[in-house]
């Protein structure tokens, strides 16, 4: 299953939260590794670009005295790098528009991961709404005062299940469980 890291715009209704949101998904670019400049210009990256031909004219420059196989080298690691990070890159570029990471999902494509952000969303404003006295600690308030209360209402069930194994380490027995 792929990951995807979903983006929101605070301060908007419930309807167009999941409208505005964006959805990412958590993969290796391939024309970030080829053509990094051109991925930037097409993702309109424009401070990545700006760090990047930064970083890379200096290099450029340093070729001449280098030999070739170290040139390559430090070529491929940069393109590697671009590449892996071009999820977090995008994120980060959101983040500087007013965007805020709320939720990593794995799904099996980009629909499916629409219909568990929409169902995580509703549940969380469900659960918003049955809370009906909230407890203000120092904690909740600074929550609180940023505008995030609809995400600190989560709470965690306490509850175990047997279930399917989700990632490396399966889910305890209780006769398993150390006291």
């Amino acid at each position: 299953m792929a990951s995807y890291t979903i983006y929101e715009k605070p301060g908007f209704s419930l309807d167009q939260t999941v409208e505005s949101a964006v959805i990412l998904k958590n993969h290796y670019s391939a024309l970030a590794f080829f053509l990094p400049v051109l991925w930037m210009l097409f993702k309109r990256l424009w401070w990545v670009l700006l760090g990047y031909c930064l970083f890379m004219i200096p290099l450029w420059s340093l070729y001449d005295t280098l030999p070739l196989w170290s040139e390559m080298l430090i070529s491929l690691i940069i393109s590697v790098w671009i590449s892996v990070e071009a999820p977090n890159l995008i994120g980060w570029q959101l983040e500087r528009k007013g965007y805020q990471e709320v939720v990593t999902l794995y799904a099996e494509d980009q629909e499916h991961c629409e219909q568990r952000y929409i169902a995580f969303r509703l549940e969380a404003a469900d659960r918003a709404d049955k809370k009906e006295t909230p407890t203000y600690t120092q904690a909740s308030r600074s929550v609180n005062d940023k505008g995030l209360k609809r995400f600190a209402t989560a709470e965690p069930t306490g509850k175990i299940s047997n279930g399917p194994v989700l990632g490396l380490f399966p889910t305890p027995n209780s006769s398993q469980e150390t006291k």
